[in-house]
Formats: structure tokens, sequence, C-alpha cells
């Protein structure tokens, strides 16, 4: 295959746009037409990051139980949805005290076979489960946080999403073909300084369009909303970059052809789902 059919990771070009097009769709389906689908979505998302995480964080010996991570992560998206941020936090707390005391009966149990563990590592373990828990489903959950607003949901939830993926692939497209100046090598060298200059350009058109049409607010908003943006999805993709360095990995699974893992696709919209769902808060308070 050549190389204008490759990513510069080795990745299938034309498998990623098919598997973007198809999770776009699906997303769109979800959050216009089913709310519930929505919820389904953001639930699968977020076991399967789970496990992906969880699985790569034994690499370097910190030990996440991975069932009770992903049952307690699909549980948070109902939980949310349905009985909103009580609920949300609620079921979160339990998840990451569940982990805890599952991880405690394990160490319990391997001291029968084996010396116990010291004490720093079982503490270890249990920062990295509620590590899990508060990275992925509870920042996942504010997705859905947001479209519960009455009756601008649907509208914030495709604002932050789209605008997260333009900047995502305006970063990506450009400076895969002109990238020249390395934005942090140290952390993710294939970052560059001509690649965020079309982020922010894709980021601040998509904000403010959403912004000034679909919520129907002044424009210096979109920018500011835009900004948030560029530096949610900027933070989100370099922070996983540097945990997946940290771990010695090129993609936290291969679940989804062209993209990598579950997680390679959510690393941007996690931090920017919960500035998304602040911002609105602040700026389009809810009245009742």
């Amino acid at each position: 295959m050549s190389n204008s059919q490759n990513a510069p990771a080795g990745r299938s070009l034309s498998k990623s746009i098919a598997v973007g097009l198809l999770l776009g769709g699906a997303f769109l389906l979800s959050v216009l037409i089913y709310k519930e689908l929505f919820m389904i979505l953001a639930a699968a998302a977020a076991g399967f990051g789970a496990w992906e995480l969880s699985t790569a964080l034994r690499i370097k010996g910190w030990y996440v139980p991975r069932v009770p991570s992903v049952v307690g992560s699909i549980l948070i998206m109902p939980a949310t949805f349905y009985g909103g941020a009580q609920a949300q936090w609620l079921i979160s707390l339990v998840t990451v005290a569940a982990l805890i005391v599952w991880r405690a009966a394990h160490v319990i149990w391997e001291r029968r076979q084996a010396p116990i563990q010291a004490f720093k590592a079982t503490v270890r373990d249990f920062s990295a489960a509620a590590f899990v828990v508060i990275y992925l489903p509870l920042m996942t959950s504010f997705a859905i946080l947001l479209l519960r607003r009455p009756p601008d949901g649907a509208i914030w939830v495709i604002a932050f999403v789209v605008t997260v993926s333009m900047i995502d692939t305006a970063g990506y497209l450009v400076g895969r073909k002109l990238g020249r100046h390395q934005m942090a090598p140290g952390v993710s060298p294939k970052k560059s300084i001509e690649g965020l200059i079309a982020s922010i350009v894709a980021g601040s058109t998509s904000a403010v369009l959403f912004v000034v049409f679909g919520l129907h607010a002044a424009w210096w908003l979109g920018i500011l909303f835009g900004a948030l943006m560029l530096l949610a999805a900027v933070f989100g993709d370099l922070a996983e970059s540097l945990i997946k360095r940290d771990l010695g990995v090129k993609d936290m699974s291969a679940l989804l052809p062209g993209h990598g893992g579950v997680m390679d696709r959510m690393d941007s919209i996690l931090p920017a789902a919960l500035i998304a769902y602040l911002f609105a808060s602040i700026f389009f308070p809810l009245t009742h």
C-alpha cells in the first residue's frame, strides 16, 4: 500500500475515514433522534475505554480490577441520564469505593499464597482506580449532563463534539502534510505548530457557527468557546500521549481500525465534555 494511503503511524487512512464516518453517523443519529442511544454509546465507550486503560496500566504494575471498573463505568452513564448530577457523583464514588474494596480483598487473598505487597504499592493501586473512574467515565458523563439540558442539550453536545473533531482533524491533516516545526517533541513528536494553527482556525470557525446560528448568542462567545475547546483538546491529546509514552504503548488497543483503541478516540473529548458543560452552565444558565 502506498504512503498516501497510510497515516504516519502506519494506520490505514481509508479505514480511519470509514470508521470515523460510521462513528459520526451513529453519534448524530443518537443525539438528534433517540437520546437513549447516546447514553448507550457513551456507556459502551466508557466500558471499553475502562478495560483498555486498566489493562494498559498493568504494564507498569498499576493494578486496577478490570471487571468492576468496566461495570461501574457503564453504570455511571444511565445513572447520569436518569438521575442527573447527584446520581452521577454518587455512582462515581461508589465505583471508586468498590474498586478499592475489590483490590483490598484481592491483596488479602494473595497473601495466602505469596508475601503481601508493600503498603505503598497498594495505595498506588487505589489511586490508579480513582484515576480511571475520574479520567474516563466521570468525564464522559458530563456530555450526558449537557444532553439533559432543556431545550438546547442536543445542540451543545453536537457543538462541542464537532468542534473538537474539527480541531483534531484539521490539526492531523495539516500537520501530516505541512508540519515542519514540532510543538511538544518530548511528549508527542508528531504534533506540529502548523497543525496547531490549523486546529485554531477550524475550531474557532466551528465554535462561532454553532454559537451564533445554533444558540443565537454573540460571536465573541463562540470565540471563547472555541478557545476553551482547543485548550481542552490539546490538553487531552497531550495527556494521553504522555500516558502512552510512560506505559510504552503506541495505541491503547486495536479495537477501531485506523484509529487504535477507544481511548485513542476519546482523549480530546474527555476534558472537552467537562469544559463544555461548565461553559454552558456559566454563560447560558438554565432558568426555572
